[in-house]
């Protein structure tokens, strides 16, 4: 295993029977590394390798995920908004999303997508040599509005 998903497998707080959403295209490590890293506490994760927002829509579980990775680039996806709703969707209250995105792309606009659906404790963790990682939680905004 490579320092950086090393340094990755830190970043989860391993349950038992942990429910883990993986939306990837081409980082396998990633995945093969989860896979390796859950199963000894039974983990339950579900990869998904599309970005068509109707099929994510049918398979991305409501309230069902303490952990969601998107490995598939936010930044260049044509309906940013719909796609980071389906994806909050999926994430409990008080799980995590983390966004890995190419360090030539601006990522701005990421913070902006995470402020407008409720994610706090906004954190950059430089582990990849090609890749930014943004985690954040997901908080209850009740009342707010």
């Amino acid at each position: 295993m490579t320092k950086g998903i090393e340094e990755f497998s830190c970043l989860f707080d391993f349950v038992p029977k942990i429910p883990i959403l993986n939306l990837e295209n081409n980082t396998s490590d990633i995945t093969t590394a989860l896979n390796e890293l859950v199963v000894p506490y039974n983990g339950e994760i579900t990869t998904l390798k599309t970005t068509k927002l109707n099929e994510l829509k049918v398979k991305v579980k409501k309230e069902t995920y303490l952990y969601g990775i998107v490995c598939d680039s936010l930044v260049d996806h044509e309906d940013k908004h719909r796609y980071m709703k389906i994806i909050s969707t999926g994430i409990r209250d008080s799980g995590y999303i983390i966004i890995l995105e190419k360090k030539d792309k601006n990522i701005d606009v990421i913070y902006q997508l995470l402020e407008e659906f409720d994610y706090a404790a906004v954190s950059l963790i430089d582990i990849f040599d090609d890749f930014h990682l943004i985690m954040a939680k997901k908080v209850h905004m009740w009342g707010m509005n």
